[in-house]
């Protein structure tokens, strides 16, 4: 009796969960087929724009430090209710959208969003659908939803399913642990895959790029991954820095939106954009995936936006450091001689704020914000400092590490004496390693032109493969490049920015 009782409760559940999944089923088909309303106020409020020197506070401008500068103020914005996982079922149309949000791709010139604005990937959660009343661009995380592990027909390449570094192998699969996305896909749909955008003709000027990405469920702390973001085959280290940061558990997802420093938009006159987040190198189990990204070149002020109050530290002492530069996405700041400074206009969602300072390692915090709101980001920036240990491990993680105590004279490849402490530390870091092949390549600021620093990279990173060769290393060992200002990871725009692309960068040669 027993059995036959337990045997109808479990029919009854069955029957329940099989409900339930073809009413998500249907409504996420209605999210699909719907057309979003004309009466639907468009999002083209909720992009964002550098400020002018003369924008002042409203725009995101550096402002002085304030003493006041964590205190809230009321906001007119509205903001996205929090939704339960119970009220989760998705809506007909995601609130604040225009026309054509459930289409793959988007292009359009002087909008009201941007003067260029390029997507690829429907604004759908995944396939899953929004809560009723909820934006994307709101800053608010979406509610937990189910794995996405399979490619959808018709989904747009790189988006809404699951994806698994390439490094992974089907040994990995069966002796190391991963999160739950590894486990639910399998080869060769997890295969990471570029996201294509077609760019086309860009504005006559431009004068800033955001690139808006909605990310799902990537946990490089927990899993020590290390993924790598490229465009076009040329890899973003600032984008790398934010996205090697994030721990989405969950699974949800998160707006973030970044600036792609102006050395790289001449990757964007190719006409389409191949953007490729991958992790080659760790073996690590951490799938991920992506529900669109987005590209505005020149774009309009937020709708949804955000104030970070900020404070620069020295970590040893807790000093205040002046003239730190702190920025997120396209607006910028410098630390006043109390080591504060406030940004204004920040988009809301996973804020990606970073600092630096001329002799400090560069930090950075997410920050998780809905629109509105007033936070903070307190830096303590170490004392930068070079071992072979270090070196060793920043290899590891990252395949190469910047050098910033080898030193040349001005608009010179002469090598200063105060630089011997480093390249002994280099010379230590090849020698560790009997028989391998090491890569040398120089990098400069932005002052002076483009040719001219080629060649000045150039010839440092042949300084120092002389040296090398001059104390015990071979020179077939030794490879030098030199990529000039081609390739910053810092803004060159302020004093700390210049400083930090100004480096020898160090890997092992494929």
């Amino acid at each position: 009796m027993r059995g036959r009782a337990l045997a109808i409760v479990i029919v009854a559940l069955l029957a329940a969960i099989g409900i339930a999944g073809w009413r998500l089923k249907a409504s996420n088909q209605n999210l699909v087929q719907t057309p979003a309303a004309s009466a639907t106020p468009s999002l083209a409020e909720s992009a964002g724009v550098v400020p002018s020197p003369d924008a002042g506070d409203g725009a995101g401008a550096a402002a002085s430090p304030s003493p006041d500068a964590d205190e809230s103020s009321p906001t007119d914005e509205p903001l996205a209710s929090d939704t339960s996982l119970a009220a989760a079922t998705p809506a007909p149309e995601p609130t604040g959208l225009q026309a054509g949000w459930e289409q793959e791709a988007e292009r359009s010139v002087g909008g009201p969003e941007a003067d260029l604005l390029v997507r690829t990937g429907d604004i759908n959660n995944l396939g899953f659908g929004w809560p009723p009343g909820f934006t994307p661009f709101s800053g608010q995380s979406t509610p937990v939803h189910e794995y996405p592990c399979d490619p959808r027909p018709g989904d747009a390449p790189g988006t809404d399913h699951v994806m698994l570094g390439s490094a992974v192998t089907a040994k990995d699969l069966q002796t190391r642990n991963g999160d739950g996305y590894a486990s639910c896909s399998s080869r060769p749909n997890n295969l990471p895959q570029a996201i294509p955008l077609v760019v086309g003709a860009l504005p006559s000027t431009v004068h800033v790029v955001l690139v808006q990405m909605f990310l799902d469920d990537f946990q490089a702390p927990v899993w020590n991954s290390h993924f790598q973001v490229s465009l076009n085959g040329t890899r973003i280290p600032s984008f790398e820095d934010t996205v090697n940061a994030l721990d989405q558990t969950g699974p949800i997802g998160k707006l973030v939106t970044l600036r792609l420093l102006p050395e790289y938009v001449p990757i964007l006159r190719s006409g389409t954009v191949n953007l490729l987040i991958d992790d080659p190198t760790t073996h690590a189990l951490d799938g991920y995936a992506i529900d669109f990204v987005r590209i505005l070149v020149n774009p309009r002020p937020f709708r949804y936006s955000v104030t970070i109050a900020c404070t620069v530290v020295d970590a040893a002492n807790q000093k205040p450091i002046a003239a730190a530069s702190v920025s997120s996405a396209q607006v910028t700041a410098s630390t006043g001689t109390n080591g504060r400074c406030i940004l204004r206009g920040v988009p809301a969602g996973l804020a990606s704020v970073a600092a630096s300072a001329v002799g400090y390692d560069s930090a950075i915090q997410l920050l998780d914000l809905p629109a509105g709101s007033h936070a903070t980001a307190n830096f303590a920036l170490r004392r930068h400092r070079e071992d072979a240990g270090d070196l060793q491990r920043l290899i590891q993680r990252n395949g190469s590490v910047a050098i910033y105590g080898i030193h040349f004279d001005t608009a010179s490849a002469k090598l200063r004496p105060d630089s011997l402490p480093s390249l002994e530390t280099v010379r230590e870091l090849v020698q560790s390693k009997a028989g391998s092949r090491w890569i040398i390549a120089g990098h400069t600021d932005n002052q002076g032109g483009a040719a001219y620093n080629l060649n000045l990279s150039i010839a440092r990173a042949k300084s120092v493969v002389t040296w090398l060769t001059q104390h015990g290393v071979g020179a077939n060992r030794l490879i030098a490049q030199g990529y000039g200002l081609s390739r910053p990871i810092a803004d060159n725009a302020t004093v700390s920015g210049r400083a930090l692309n100004r480096r020898v960068e160090v890997k092992p040669a494929p």
